[in-house]
């Protein structure tokens, strides 16, 4: 199935500003199965995306360290600055889904907005924010301040998927199919 044409299906709904979508599409090359050579061969095949990556990762820190600038002022995100984020969030998504997920659907586009097996739509109607927010240091502490909790179940998810992620390699192997377990 072409990835240009295969239907997405949305995997979360309810109205979140972000939503993940992944291909309905479950066959797989047993080959990918292999365990650390299919991870391996993939990640060599993204190296294009990851210079991509890494050019929008250095406008991101640009933005970090001058974005309060306009916040402060206007009282508001600027739109490029949301364009860049989407762009990066977006990207390294369908990279991951890829390289490390070993999703299936084909390789992932270079162009942006290009259709991909694993997408991400974001729903951001209103940028503003306040503008204390904007205030260099005191806002980028409080905020780190009240994600710590976030942080800290961030951290326990993230084991539980380096641990599915070790044994995803079995039922790609053994069946030839991506399982649904992992999806959902």
């Amino acid at each position: 199935m072409d990835v240009a044409q295969a239907p997405v299906a949305p995997v979360s709904q309810g109205g979140y500003p972000i939503q993940l979508s992944v291909t309905p599409e479950r066959s797989l090359s047993r080959l990918w199965g292999i365990p650390f050579l299919g991870v391996l061969v993939r990640w060599i095949l993204a190296i294009p995306h990851f210079v991509v990556l890494a050019v929008l990762a250095i406008g991101l820190y640009i933005w970090i360290f001058l974005g309060w600038i306009p916040i402060l002022l206007m009282g508001r995100v600027p739109g490029i600055a949301i364009s860049l984020l989407r762009e990066y969030i977006r990207r390294a998504t369908r990279v991951m889904g890829y390289t490390a997920f070993l999703m299936p659907g084909g390789y992932p586009p270079l162009e942006p907005g290009a259709p991909s097996p694993v997408d991400v739509q974001f729903n951001l109607e209103d940028l503003r924010i306040n503008r204390l927010w904007g205030i260099p240091l005191l806002g980028w502490m409080v905020r780190f301040l009240i994600t710590i909790p976030h942080f800290i179940v961030l951290g326990f998810a993230g084991i539980l998927i380096y641990l599915s992620m070790i044994v995803l390699w079995i039922p790609i192997l053994i069946m030839g199919s991506y399982p649904g377990w992992a999806v959902s």
